[in-house]
């Protein structure tokens, strides 16, 4: 069974996109993104949780960031300690997370600073495949 769970997470438990060791580099447009998000989460905090799965078949025993990992990069260079998650857990038989379980889009939609503009990915058997707030260069506005 999996579950959509709401919870905030401390950060060293997230894994993410390591930019040094994976060779991410914020260039152009994906620069102004990067320094843009990190000036508006500096000033308000994480408006929008990061998405995460746990105990997928790709991934493993591992809190793995779907979509979000600016987000997480950002917050580590600030010292935030946690950070608001959706959390898919692919083993809920198995491994239990507390947390606020999200039954509806509706549930999920409502922890989003931008919820009509969210788009919630389903698979063919209608579980969550991915969550992903808009994209943060066109709103972003919005957001500082």
């Amino acid at each position: 069974m999996i579950k959509i769970i709401y919870k905030k997470l401390p950060i060293n438990e997230i894994t993410y996109l390591n930019r040094e060791k994976d060779g991410f580099s914020a260039e152009g447009v994906e620069k102004k993104f990067y320094n843009s998000l990190k000036a508006s989460i500096s000033k308000h905090g994480i408006k929008d949780p990061v998405y995460i799965e746990y105990g997928s078949k790709a991934y493993g025993d591992v809190l793995k960031i779907i979509v979000g990992n600016n987000r997480v990069e950002i917050a580590r260079q600030l010292g935030i300690k946690e950070i608001p998650c959706i959390i898919k857990n692919c083993k809920a038989d198995t491994y239990h997370i507390e947390g606020l379980v999200l039954n509806t889009d509706e549930e999920i939609k409502k922890y989003f600073y931008l919820p009509d503009q969210l788009q919630i990915r389903r698979d063919e058997d209608n579980n969550i495949d991915q969550i992903m707030p808009p994209w943060y260069i066109k709103v972003m506005n919005e957001y500082v």
